[in-house]
């Protein structure tokens, strides 16, 4: 089953290469969707496709470089993207 998030990484997570690792990671799951900086230090990520990847996806948002203190996930998110794709 297909299932598509907007994230919110929030910590430590701008100037430290969080993006680039967001989408290496989603890329190699099959993901499609884009990851950015958000105002005040947050990234936002939104990622669409198999369950299980999208899972794993949300696992590895805490292991990635800086210092991770909250995701928050939304289900059901609009995600229109065809491939995976670091905004600027």
């Amino acid at each position: 089953m297909e299932k598509s998030v907007k994230i919110i990484v929030t910590g430590f997570v701008q100037g430290v290469g969080f993006r680039w690792f967001v989408a290496r990671a989603a890329r190699g799951l099959g993901l499609v969707g884009s990851v950015r900086n958000l105002p005040g230090g947050s990234v936002e990520v939104k990622a669409k496709g198999p369950e299980e990847q999208v899972k794993r996806l949300i696992d590895y948002l805490y292991e990635g470089p800086g210092n991770v203190s909250d995701v928050e996930v939304t289900y059901d998110a609009q995600v229109d993207e065809q491939n995976f794709r670091v905004m600027f």
